[in-house]
């Protein structure tokens, strides 16, 4: 892949034509795919795929095409013809292109290259040893699940001779385990879980596996209904993730700021503020995501977003930069964390259901919306693994709920504890490619969750 980003680069530098800029972003990975059903291999299959995005500058006009390259294996010599060939074709379009004022591509020859030690190889994973460790752990359990692997990159490049890269080797398995059929509603419970790692790791599968069908065993009991109210909570680093990536939704972002549109413009004003355990940072150290963006900046290593409960920074991509007068940190458009670090806590894993006593333990949530943007309220709903634990026991499943509360009440004065492992979840999205990000974030004890019903 890296052979084929220099080859693009190449193509870049000798394509333009006085007065022009050139440069392109690069997409390539080498996937491995695997459908599991009933703990048994369904489907698999390899992609390779590359795509760059080429864009023609001139003066404050722009013009982007997005090439596929040809397969990282086949085709030398072709893609410098072809990106010669977009070039030109990109020159007609740029004549009829409206003047963007708002235009910032970096032009520095900015040098970068992030790799991991292994990930040169062709891959990291084998099909066979991760199906029968599956298998294995699995046992007679309904195990329905889907495993991406191996390398993916991006990269930047310029006409100025800009070179950054960024690849690393990834598994992400992410699966339910299904028990039969309610007889009296006809329901299917299940309990979701997910692990990755940069190899394939089969005793730390194994663990997972087992930890679900463990849960399993308690949603096989008869569900309990709960009255609407507020309920002590334990929050699985999954379902910490899925409150805190809802303030990815503009939390962080300058031009939501100053659009009036963050659900953390309180938290920035002073008028709010969360518990003084929480601190969060966007964190290039995490692995998560490259140290540059689409305009090829590079990004700082890492930029304190919350410190100990109050507002630290916010992320500016070029653009809002330029609109707003401001020092950008060289944020992608959407100006939303990519490689998100939670500050641990002090709350020990193993004693986290003894920590909660009686209370609801929820594993993730099902969908979450801002019902109160300002206020930072969220509505959403429990699903899968959402159990009734008392004395620090897991006692029954809980039929699903709706809560309704305010990020600034759940992370402030109902934020109890953290744990003191945070959990590395990279992305999993493959819905255009394999995605880059993630985020890192312990567990959570609440000491109440207002249920709506």
């Amino acid at each position: 892949m890296r052979a084929r980003f220099e080859e693009l680069a190449q193509a870049i530098e000798t394509g333009c034509a006085p007065g022009e800029f050139a440069c392109a972003t690069l997409e390539a990975e080498r996937s491995e795919f695997v459908r599991i059903n009933g703990a048994r291999l369904r489907q698999a299959g390899r992609v390779e795929r590359a795509v760059a995005r080429i864009r023609l500058v001139q003066g404050d006009r722009q013009a982007i095409h997005q090439l596929t390259l040809p397969g990282l294996e086949e085709g030398r010599g072709e893609l410098g013809r072809s990106v010669h060939d977009t070039l030109a074709e990109l020159r007609h379009v740029l004549a009829d292109s409206a003047p963007d004022p708002l235009l910032d591509v970096n032009r520095d020859p900015a040098q970068s290259d992030d790799r991991q030690a292994h990930a040169d190889r062709e891959s990291v994973f084998d099909r066979a040893a991760f199906m029968k460790t599956v298998a294995d752990a699995a046992g007679p359990a309904d195990l329905v699940g889907f495993c991406a692997a191996g390398p993916l990159a991006r990269g930047f490049c310029s006409a100025t001779g800009s070179r950054q890269w960024y690849q690393r080797d990834r598994v992400s398995f992410d699966w339910s385990i299904h028990l039969p059929a309610d007889a009296g509603g006809g329901d299917r419970k299940a309990v979701k879980a997910s692990w990755s790692g940069s190899t394939f790791d089969a005793d730390a599968v194994s663990q997972a596996i087992a930890d679900s069908r463990r849960d399993a065993q308690v949603m096989a009991r008869p569900v309990m209904r709960l009255a609407p109210g507020d309920y002590r909570a334990l929050l699985s680093p999954r379902a910490l993730a899925d409150l805190l990536e809802m303030l990815s939704w503009g939390g962080f972002s300058a031009r939501a700021h100053h659009a009036g549109q963050s659900p953390l413009a309180w938290l920035r004003s002073g008028k709010s503020s969360l518990s003084p355990m929480l601190s969060m940072a966007e964190d290039l150290d995490a692995g998560l995501a490259p140290g540059f963006q689409a305009d090829g900046y590079p990004r700082p290593r890492r930029t304190a977003l919350i410190d100990a409960g109050r507002f630290a920074d916010w992320l500016v991509s070029p653009r809002t930069a330029r609109e707003y007068q401001l020092a950008g940190n060289a944020a992608g458009d959407a100006e939303m964390p990519e490689s998100l670090r939670v500050q641990a806590g002090s709350m020990k894993s193993a004693g986290a259901l003894a920590a909660l006593g009686t209370g609801l333990s929820i594993s993730n949530f099902w969908y979450l919306n801002f019902s109160d943007r300002p206020s930072a309220r969220v509505t959403g709903m429990t699903r899968f693994a959402c159990l009734w634990v008392e004395d620090g026991e897991p006692v029954a499943p809980v039929e699903a709920m709706r809560f309704d509360d305010s990020l600034y009440r759940l992370l402030g004065d109902q934020l109890l504890a953290l744990g003191d492992n945070a959990v590395l979840m990279p992305a999993g999205d493959t819905y255009d490619g394999r995605a880059t990000g993630g985020i890192e974030v312990p567990g959570a004890l609440l000491g109440g969750l207002r249920f709506a019903l």
